[in-house]
């Protein structure tokens, strides 16, 4: 079940899909902007925030587009970028918080985003067991 081999290929997966996610939010933030600020994210369609909401379209492609060539080149580093993907989130909440910026408007968006961030982090943690696993067998051979 703790494979290292499984593991990798596990989290390819989970990858591959969150680079399409990725590849779909940034058409939901650039190319539908209006419909999804006003039905799924429930924000206020101010020009400044839909503006935001837009470049986070943006990068939204580039990620997606990343993901899927780490999954299609190298696909052992897909646990890694998992990993990295909460803690950026982390480090820019942290950042957002010590500026003392709160949110205001109901964002529903937030929710699907604490998937997100729980599947990146179950992930992570499937791999490093899976590479505990695998080190204490091979200890436990010699």
């Amino acid at each position: 079940m703790f494979k290292k081999e499984l593991a990798i290929k596990v989290n390819a997966v989970i990858l591959f899909c969150l680079g399409l996610l990725d590849l779909i939010r940034g058409f939901m933030h650039t190319f539908a902007i209006n419909w999804a600020s006003a039905n799924i994210a429930k924000i206020d369609p101010h020009p400044d925030a839909l503006i935001l909401m837009g470049s986070f379209g943006i990068s939204n492609f580039l990620t997606g587009f990343i993901y899927l060539y780490i999954v299609w080149k190298v696909k052992e580093k897909a646990s890694f970028i998992l990993f990295l993907i909460p803690v950026s989130y982390v480090m820019g909440v942290a950042g957002m918080k010590l500026s003392g910026i709160s949110m205001q408007s109901e964002f529903n968006g937030q929710y699907m985003m604490f998937i997100y961030l729980a599947i990146c982090v179950l992930s992570s943690l499937y791999y490093a067991i899976s590479m505990k696993m695998t080190k204490e067998v091979a200890v436990g051979k010699h």
